[in-house]
């Protein structure tokens, strides 16, 4: 692979960042700062249709599928530039969810889901975690039984982010008691709004917004399966898969680092100027190159998606990498900022509005998210070197 963008690639990155320059409103920032959890005013709303109207949600589709066609480098420079500009740009209904429906979906599948998905205006949370199953997703126990030309669906999702803000559900249930738990799992699409479906908040440490999830004999059409029945688990690997990817889109810890460089050189209420102490000095510029590792890791993993490969193992292992780094950023932050960075968004002589402070309690979730760090450390050991699988 090439680490170097060709010319239209630097063209189009221009026009991403000509694009923001000119929709990146103060209005925008206003809500995202007062709705930070929910996203319900209209800025937000208004912007994802002009990223919708620009055919962005679709860029790396194939034109078959309505997209533009472009590689998915060009997609993971539109991600890390909207993450470095800290807007919503493609969420994991883009980056995960359609691929997947585009790879084993049904013509219908096909035909009633991407193109809204394109537009922005269906989105998806996805319902795997349960309450008793702890890490191991297969042992799932929301059902869904056939009725008709239905499928009625009963159980409970934990941990179902983003289900208060999303119109759909990527739901996996068990459709088959009977056979071994991995090959009696499907997933079905699920109106949100469905009768019979019961949203409860949890809030994080560090004030994200989670939920609890309730499936009351939901009836959903037959039609809203994806790809065949009891063949979910493949679907579900490889949007995982492709989670965790999507996730190796580093602009935030890019502008994170960015930003700490020029706070070092502030002089603090001590009197202070951090970037004068030597070993302050020498952990920025650790995290620098580290970032800078970080962001070619992702071009090699979307390089390798661009062939058409789901690299699975890269992926673990950049996950890894990545959210494990946030932290190391956010613990650094809290020394270049000494006693300010314990000052929380809002608060008066906040720096920066209190971001690292947020950054310090958010960082962990993304150690878990998509994934446990300590669970695909032994998909690394096994799918990538094939040990023999641990007692976990």
């Amino acid at each position: 692979m090439d680490f170097q963008l060709d010319a239209d690639q630097k063209r189009w990155l221009e026009e991403v960042r000509a694009f923001l320059g000119e929709n990146v409103t103060p209005a925008l920032r206003a809500e995202m700062a007062e709705h930070d959890i929910e996203f319900l005013g209209g800025e937000v709303t208004a912007f994802r249709k002009k990223i919708g109207d620009k055919g962005w949600f679709g860029l790396n589709w194939p034109k078959e599928f309505g997209g533009l066609g472009l590689g998915a480098v060009y997609q993971h420079l539109l991600v890390s530039e909207f993450e470095y500009w800290g807007v919503p740009g493609p969420d994991l209904t883009v980056t995960s969810v359609a691929p997947m429906i585009m790879r084993n979906g049904t013509a219908r599948n096909r035909e009633e889901f991407l193109p809204p998905i394109a537009r922005g205006e269906m989105t998806c949370a996805v319902g795997y975690s349960e309450p008793d199953a702890g890490t191991d997703l297969a042992s799932l126990r929301t059902t869904a039984v056939l009725d008709g030309d239905e499928w009625v669906i009963n159980g409970s999702k934990i941990w179902n982010s983003m289900a208060q803000r999303v119109t759909h559900e990527w739901l996996c249930v068990r459709t088959d008691k009977d056979v071994p738990k991995h090959k009696g799992i499907s997933v079905i699409i699920v109106p949100i709004d469905a009768p019979g479906i019961t949203i409860r908040p949890i809030m994080a440490w560090s004030d994200y917004r989670t939920n609890e999830t309730f499936f009351d004999n939901v009836r959903v059409p037959v039609t809203n399966l994806i790809g065949e029945v009891n063949q979910g688990w493949r679907y579900i690997i490889g949007a995982l898969d492709l989670e965790r990817g999507a996730l190796t889109n580093v602009g935030d810890l890019r502008r994170s680092v960015d930003e700490l460089i020029g706070l070092a050189k502030d002089e603090r209420a001590d009197g202070l100027r951090p970037i004068d102490d030597p070993a302050l000095r020498r952990k920025i510029a650790q995290l620098d190159a580290e970032v800078e590792a970080a962001r070619l890791m992702g071009f090699e993993a979307s390089s390798l998606l661009e062939d058409g490969i789901i690299p699975s193992v890269l992926v673990s292992a950049e996950k890894i990498y990545s959210s494990e780094l946030r932290q190391r950023i956010a613990d650094v932050g809290t020394q270049v900022l000494g006693m300010a960075g314990v000052l929380a968004i809002g608060t008066e002589g906040a720096p920066l509005d209190g971001k690292f402070e947020r950054l310090y309690r958010a960082a962990p979730l993304l150690r878990f998210g998509a994934g446990a760090n300590e669970v695909l450390r032994d998909v690394i050991a096994q799918r990538g070197h094939g040990l023999p699988r641990g007692g976990r």
